[in-house]
């Protein structure tokens, strides 16, 4: 009876650890499944606005020109096309949009109104951010930490955004930006 008893505990035994063991690794694949999940969230956002930009300078609040798109090493602001009203609302379906590191968070920004009024507080897309490093590649294929598109509203090829998050792997995203419109082709003379 006694040896009995000392199979089942030690079975028991074993079945609570692998029990325990199962937990764990299914909550260690949930939390690895929802980190990866707010990544390809926050790179599809930012690659949707970003292939949607357009040449477009606008008018700040006190009525001063606001270039199409502007990025400084730290963030960055343009208009893109393809905005909705989500409640039916009439609107522009162009707005400025901005990613910018505030307060140990990567946030995105939006004005719906393009002139005249400014960007708004924002919401987080990503948290413990304790630094950024955004680059912009131009039509020379050359990189630089800042970008104004003056003059003619010229947009940017690419930017790369660089995030470094407290306790993970810096996290680097490259995204293309929308192609320049290009002008209209002059017509060819037709010989007599």
């Amino acid at each position: 009876m006694l040896v009995a008893l000392s199979l089942f505990a030690a079975i028991a035994a074993i079945g609570v650890g692998l029990l325990r063991s199962s937990v764990d690794t299914q909550d260690a694949v949930q939390a690895r499944l929802q980190a990866m999940s707010g990544t390809n969230r926050l790179r599809a956002v930012m690659a949707n606005d970003l292939a949607q930009a357009v040449q477009r300078s606008t008018r700040g609040p006190a009525g001063e020109a606001v270039p199409a798109f502007f990025g400084s090493a730290t963030g960055f602001a343009f208009v893109h096309a393809g905005a909705a009203a989500h409640d039916g609302a009439p609107r522009p379906s162009v707005e400025r949009v901005g990613y910018a590191l505030v307060g140990g968070e990567w946030r995105r920004a939006v004005q719906p109104m393009l002139d005249g009024t400014a960007l708004s507080e924002g919401d987080r897309l990503v948290g413990d951010v304790t630094g950024v490093a955004v680059r912009y590649r131009g039509d020379d294929g050359a990189w630089s930490e800042s970008w104004t598109s003056e003059p003619g509203d010229r947009l940017p090829r690419a930017v790369e955004v660089r995030l470094t998050r407290t306790g993970r792997a810096p996290l680097t995203m490259a995204f293309l930006v929308a192609p320049t419109m290009l002008p209209p082709p002059v017509p060819a003379e037709i010989a007599p």
